[in-house]
């Protein structure tokens, strides 16, 4: 039998620190508001592969409620991207990368701040239960792309902290946070 799961991919660049950490946080979310049928994954434009994730973002994910262990961190390629069914970038150089490697996911390749403010507040969307929601909530994001009703910002791009001191990761989980509850539809972000 073929995999009916809406697949979503969460990209960035050594994918040990943002897209780990949005994984990991999305998958604790759907598990706990009970949604079935989501494959959720990560991958990096530079992956660092086979390594684990951060020392560093680890405890913000526990403080979060994601779990952290065994996660192993992958390159991002051509076969990945053709399998998801909706691709959140956490910066644009990772949304263009994709997009140089395969040029037709364009319609299901988003920033992650883009995709949030894009679906945060929507009358009608289908519940966190309810296997339609991802396509509807990836048409109607698309949709806001189209009509220029959600334009991109300057501080879509979700910072790198890695290298940085502790307050940067603290950055990083305080945006990945309401983000990730914006796609379960916990929270809404200001267009």
């Amino acid at each position: 039998m073929p995999d009916t799961r809406f697949s979503i991919l969460f990209v960035c660049t050594g994918n040990i620190c943002r897209s780990a950490m949005a994984e990991r946080l999305l998958r604790f979310r759907l598990d706990r508001v009970g949604q079935v049928g989501v494959s959720v994954s990560s991958a990096g434009t530079r992956a660092v592969v086979g390594r684990p994730m951060s020392s560093q973002t680890r405890p913000r994910l526990r403080a979060l409620g994601g779990d952290p262990e065994d996660f192993v961190a992958t390159q991002l390629t051509e076969k990945r991207i053709a399998s998801a069914d909706l691709i959140l970038g956490m910066a644009a150089e990772h949304t263009d990368r994709v997009l140089a490697l395969e040029p037709r996911a364009f319609a299901r390749t988003f920033l992650l701040m883009e995709f949030a403010r894009a679906i945060s507040g929507g009358n009608g969307s289908p519940g966190a239960d309810d296997p339609r929601r991802w396509p509807v909530l990836t048409s109607r994001a698309m949709e806001a792309r189209r009509t220029g009703l959600v334009p991109l910002r300057e501080d879509d791009d979700i910072d790198d902290p890695y290298g940085h001191d502790d307050q940067a990761f603290d950055d990083m989980a305080g945006r990945l946070g309401p983000a990730v509850d914006a796609l379960v539809g916990g929270q809404v972000i200001e267009r």
